[in-house]
């Protein structure tokens, strides 16, 4: 009976061993759901803040499946047109942009520091608010109203994390927002695509 014992308990010690990080690997989270503070700065006519959401799901130490969605109040942008004679016209468009993102983000991920590179395309759509203009040829700058299209958009960066605790992540955003600008009358321009820089800044909880 002794001489049986012995193989069995060396099979039993065995399987704890190779069982136990395999069980340990599983039970790390994989999923993320996380709040965030949004900026877009637009070429030269200010910086636009919004809020938004992100879901993260880890495919392995170094790559993880990434998507957000974004909505900016204020998406204003204002332009200023020569005039003879001065002053210039200075003419705003108030609109509401809503950002959708999804793709794939790699790099480094340690006990309580990630560092990452992003790639992720989607859509952003504007919605027209209305225009202000001051300045004498208002008349000619209001009847030429915008036409917003739901317009391709792709985001380029880096990505920097802090795991305050296992189930706790900080992270900060920050990158190019590419947009394919198709619509009529649209400033900056109706047929181009803009580089924007883009930053996040959000707090998730990890499943």
């Amino acid at each position: 009976m002794r001489s049986r014992s012995v193989p069995f308990f060396t099979l039993l010690l065995s399987s704890w061993i190779l069982v136990t990080p395999a069980l340990a690997q599983s039970d790390r989270p994989t999923m993320e759901v996380a709040g965030q503070a949004a900026l877009l700065r637009l070429n030269d006519s200010g910086t636009n803040a919004g809020i938004g959401g992100r879901f993260g799901l880890e495919l392995s130490r170094w790559v993880s499946l990434d998507a957000e969605v974004n909505f900016f109040p204020k998406d204003d942008f204002e332009i200023r047109v020569s005039a003879d004679p001065p002053p210039p016209v200075r003419v705003s468009y108030n609109r509401r942009r809503t950002d959708v993102l999804a793709g794939v983000k790699v790099g480094l991920r340690g006990d309580r520091f990630g560092l990452f590179g992003k790639v992720r395309p989607g859509f952003t759509r504007l919605t027209d608010q209305g225009i202000d203009c001051v300045g004498g040829m208002c008349a000619l700058m209001l009847f030429a109203r915008p036409e917003y299209r739901t317009e391709f958009a792709l985001d380029l960066g880096g990505i920097v994390e802090f795991y305050p605790t296992r189930r706790t992540v900080a992270r900060v955003d920050f990158g190019d927002m590419m947009i394919r600008n198709r619509g009529t009358a649209v400033p900056p321009c109706a047929d181009c695509t803009t580089h924007n820089f883009t930053s996040r800044f959000g707090f998730g909880l990890r499943f």
